[in-house]
């Protein structure tokens, strides 16, 4: 691997946009895959991969419940009193205890006092608010301290606020830091309904449950001190808005010793993010499949701040998955990163990072959808790379695609390789363009990848072998570059020579063109491998009508120089 240079974030976007541009072909040009040529990506071969089974998370009837009828009790605040009409519930002083499951609707508003929730472990109870503010100078607005599920519908048409005390707020058990946040739940808790809900929480967090958290509509704001979210056991986003401003992680989980508890699934809704640490963080699992989401972490991609303090946009303890929706992700640190391995299958995903775009510690799979790096220092890495589809477009400041290898938990070396057998991959780099600690194998989909670094670097690196069995490579920089391993499938012509950037540089070979495009650098080589390239062919490399040069096909570890007038 050859030694790291930086490159300008904002140059690195501008001339990717250049290098996405400038491809072209002539009809039935077999090198840019595109109309005509009769190039369509190679099916994602690679299997599933372990740990990334889909997150569940259906909604029951109470879930969905968003009903309620004049039968049903009404507690009434006023200002610094309630009162209750029907069974279930007790009031002393501003604080409105419900004691057993059924349906409460809560309307007006309370300066400084509570609705709390004691009633059996196997109760459900379902709490509507119906234009209600909730304020509680030393505490949480709403404490569920017992039951089996809480429902809170936020009424269509309506608009409810929960304030919690700030500074002055108490724990009621203290022990237990227990309540936490504004709405607090220590069962599992659901939030649905069209209305609205503003949540203040200058305390800690904005509204948290000891087990699973589920939003299934609402327009909700939260403004907490530390984690807007928090569902210690899960936590999904099935619809709704959501617009969170978090001190701490925006959205969190905080149980990694059971796998089948800690996950966050977002699969609808538009969310939108801004937190002082991390996005979204769960321990075990993170899964997109649908909706809007927007987040800025850490500060954005601009903020200059050490390791300790740079925080990430997407964040999983275990894998990541993204397979449906709209992401976009600006962070401080790396915008996606998993401990285990990732997946990126579906939706779009527009990544600005001041660090890697996306990271994981084991393998990261690419199998479709549309990845734009809009800038970053690394952009995709894991221990191996698979690619078999999607649209990649990479800006980065270092390597643009990265397999580092490295060692499991248990201590043994993990696989180590980039494959990539489909998918539109573009890029441009300021170190190395694709590197691997081992091999690096192209059998499908096209590759146009430029580096704009220091002689060291190349736009293809690995310590292993380096195989085009299929596929379509187009790539330059600076460097001589690594050529690849011969293959009976498909040939590739390499020329070597300064070409500079900006021109436009054809291929053709007996009068007929191959492969046309237009240089984001200047190169020091340019390496071409598609279908249609035969081993020992002649090829002629021109920068507009003038001739740079003649070079034949090539056979297993040649090098080829080329013929004829250089620039």
């Amino acid at each position: 691997m050859g030694r790291k240079k930086s490159l300008s974030t904002a140059l690195a976007a501008l001339l990717l946009a250049a290098a996405l541009s400038s491809c072209a072909c002539a009809a039935g040009c077999a090198c840019m895959g595109g109309e005509g040529a009769g190039i369509s990506p190679a099916p994602y071969a690679t299997a599933a991969p372990k740990g990334l089974a889909a997150l569940a998370a259906a909604p029951s009837r109470s879930d969905l419940n968003t009903g309620f009828s004049p039968s049903d009790t009404h507690i009434l605040l006023n200002g610094d009193s309630a009162s209750v009409n029907g069974p279930g519930a007790r009031i002393d002083g501003a604080v409105v205890t419900i004691e057993a499951g059924g349906t409460y609707v809560v309307s007006g508003t309370l300066f400084n006092g509570q609705i709390a929730v004691a009633a059996d472990k196997n109760a459900k109870v379902h709490l509507v608010l119906n234009g209600a503010s909730i304020t509680n100078k030393t505490g949480a607005a709403v404490y569920a301290s017992q039951c089996d599920k809480l429902v809170v519908t936020l009424a269509s048409g309506t608009e409810n606020a929960l304030t919690d005390g700030g500074a002055d707020y108490t724990y009621f058990i203290k022990a237990e830091e227990e309540p936490n946040a504004a709405l607090f739940c220590k069962d599992d808790l659901t939030i649905n309904g069209e209305g609205k809900l503003a949540v203040t929480a200058g305390f800690k967090n904005g509204v948290a449950t000891k087990d699973d958290l589920l939003i299934v509509g609402g327009d909700i704001s939260v403004n907490a001190a530390d984690h807007a979210l928090y569902g210690k056991d899960s936590m999904a986003v099935l619809g709704g808005t959501l617009r969170l401003a978090a001190g701490g992680d925006g959205i969190k989980t905080n149980t990694a010793d059971d796998p089948a508890l800690g996950w966050v699934l977002l699969s609808g809704g538009d969310i939108a993010i801004e937190a002082a640490r991390d996005g979204v963080q769960a321990d075990t699992a993170l899964e997109i499949t649908g909706g809007d989401v927007t987040v800025r972490a850490g500060g954005g991609a601009d903020e200059a701040v050490s390791d300790e303090a740079a925080f990430k946009g997407l964040k999983s303890g275990g894998s990541l998955s993204i397979t449906g929706g709209s992401v976009a992700v600006e962070s401080s640190d790396d915008c996606l990163h998993a401990s285990g391995d990732m997946l990126l299958a579906g939706g779009s995903s527009t990544l600005s990072s001041a660090k890697k775009a996306a990271s994981c510690g084991g393998t990261l799979y690419v199998s479709g959808g549309g990845i734009k790096v809009k800038r970053s220092a690394e952009g995709l890495e894991g221990a191996s790379v698979e690619i078999g589809g999607g649209n990649l477009e990479i800006a980065s400041g270092d390597d643009a695609i990265n397999a580092a290898g490295g060692v499991s938990e248990g201590g043994e070396a993990l696989p180590c390789h980039v494959k990539i057998s489909g998918g539109d991959i573009r890029f441009l780099a300021g170190g190395d363009g694709v590197d691997s600690n081992g091999d690096i194998f192209l059998s499908g989909g096209a590759l146009y990848g430029f580096i704009a670094s220091t002689p060291d670097n190349g736009a293809i690196d690995c310590d292993g072998a380096f195989t085009v069995s299929g596929g379509v490579l187009v790539c330059g920089g600076t460097g001589a570059g690594k050529t690849p391993a011969g293959s009976p499938a498909q040939s590739y012509v390499h020329f070597a020579g300064t070409l500079a950037s900006g021109v436009e540089v054809k291929v053709q070979t007996n009068g007929a063109a191959v492969c046309a495009v237009t240089l984001p650098v200047e190169c020091a080589y340019l390496l071409i491998s598609a279908p249609g390239i035969e081993a020992g062919g002649r090829y002629e490399l021109y920068a507009g009508t003038t001739l740079l040069g003649k070079v034949a096909a090539g056979a297993a570890g040649e090098f080829l120089g080329g013929e004829g007038k250089k620039n």
